[in-house]
């Protein structure tokens, strides 16, 4: 691939041009697909079927203060706020046709899976009679070893009945050599987005969990595609020339390194800011490091293998494993990152992602005897969430890596 200038490349993957793409895509006459996060959205790249993910475009809402309306319609509908604020904003916008960037075109299938929410099923029950279309729910049974050769066995098989399930309700069939373009395309964005996440290694990082954030969406949203590819190759080797010239997001420069445990809190990301004015910066979390790029054996996809290498990377879903496996994570990355304290968000509406902190700290505090702050809230619903409450104890927080610091041992 020829040098991609990162601002142009980047411009074709934000949130506004999928919107853009999506509109194209249905003006073009091609199926609309409304998927759940976690689904092999590389297959539905490679059959030309557009998806539409309810998921990000809640937190993309919540990012940018314009959840609300969502909100408002899934209580009018009778849904409580013990609800996740994925499910209910998904659905406010679902039932509304509406997204932050405009409306959206009317879907002509749905397919989820539970490999990370189990409220996929019922969230998407709801939208197949909203919308009366044919949905395909893909069968992940609970395990608590995803990596099992039978588990990735079956659900390649699930892989395989979902492109039955396409080919039955559109006139798109499936092409195995563009499917193993598009696994090629998915390949190099992962691979590149593992390698960044390895930059973060570097004393100073060179990168902001606030960006990251934001980063993250083509590898939710719009994997098999070229332009992702691009963009992440881009991303990279801009990481690299900061990691050289010793850039770093912590204001004042780079104190404390910490890790960030639980997804973003979307509506109040200036929170991360927060953290780096006082010089601390988060070069780990398990949501940018675990969850997305290539989650296989070998960090790559397997082209000559693209169901099985699907299934292997699709199942392994790190809220799915033990306790005891999620803090060998931990354990690795506070050596490898050097570490020197751990934030906890406990979500309200996610507990795959809150169920186990307990634990996770206090094997975190034998081993390592790490500072933990625990923040409390939700990921995309506001309600509730104090700024000047938060502020107080990042302070508080900041004042006690400072002062072991002063006393001579690790911040």
């Amino acid at each position: 691939m020829g040098e991609v200038d990162l601002k142009t490349v980047q411009k074709k993957v934000t949130a506004g041009a999928s919107h853009r793409k999506l509109l194209a895509a249905a003006e073009a006459g091609q199926p609309i697909c409304v998927a759940s996060a976690g689904i092999p959205n590389e297959v539905m790249h490679a059959m030309g079927v557009y998806p539409i993910y309810p998921e990000s475009l809640a937190a993309i809402s919540a990012g940018i203060g314009k959840a609300g309306p969502f909100f408002d319609e899934s209580r009018t509908r009778g849904l409580s706020n013990a609800i996740c604020s994925y499910t209910r904003s998904g659905l406010g916008i679902c039932w509304t046709s509406q997204t932050a960037f405009g409306p959206i075109p009317r879907p002509t299938i749905a397919v989820t899976d539970v490999n990370m929410c189990c409220l996929h099923a019922t969230w998407w029950a709801y939208l197949e009679d909203h919308f009366t279309l044919p949905t395909f729910y893909m069968d992940m049974p609970v395990t608590d070893d995803p990596g099992a050769p039978e588990y990735i066995d079956y659900y390649e098989s699930q892989v395989r009945d979902m492109v039955a399930f396409v080919e039955r309700n559109t006139a798109c069939r499936l092409d195995m050599d563009r499917l193993r373009e598009a696994l090629a395309d998915s390949d190099r964005a992962g691979h590149y987005w593992k390698k960044m996440m390895e930059l973060r290694r570097h004393r100073p990082s060179p990168m902001s969990f606030r960006a990251l954030a934001g980063q993250v969406l083509p590898l939710v949203i719009a994997l098999g595609e070229r332009d992702t590819a691009d963009f992440y190759e881009a991303l990279y080797h801009q990481c690299l020339e900061d990691v050289k010239e010793g850039k770093t997001p912590a204001q004042g420069g780079e104190k404390y390194r910490l890790i960030w445990n639980g997804i973003p809190i979307w509506h109040h990301l200036q929170l991360i800011n927060y953290f780096e004015e006082k010089g601390a910066s988060f070069v780990w979390e398990p949501y940018t490091s675990l969850n997305w790029g290539n989650k296989t054996s070998t960090g790559r996809l397997d082209l000559d293998r693209p169901f099985h290498t699907l299934a292997e990377k699709y199942t392994n879903v790190y809220t799915n494993k033990p306790i005891a496996t999620r803090f060998e994570y931990f354990d690795q990355a506070i050596r490898d990152y050097a570490v020197d304290g751990v934030v906890m968000f406990s979500n309200r509406s996610c507990r795959p992602q809150s169920i186990g902190q307990q634990e996770l700290i206090q094997l975190i505090q034998e081993r390592h005897g790490l500072p933990v702050l625990i923040f409390e809230g939700d990921q995309a619903d506001p309600e509730g969430f104090s700024w000047d409450d938060a502020r107080m104890r990042v302070d508080g927080f900041i004042e006690i890596l400072e002062g072991r610091t002063r006393r001579g041992g690790q911040a």
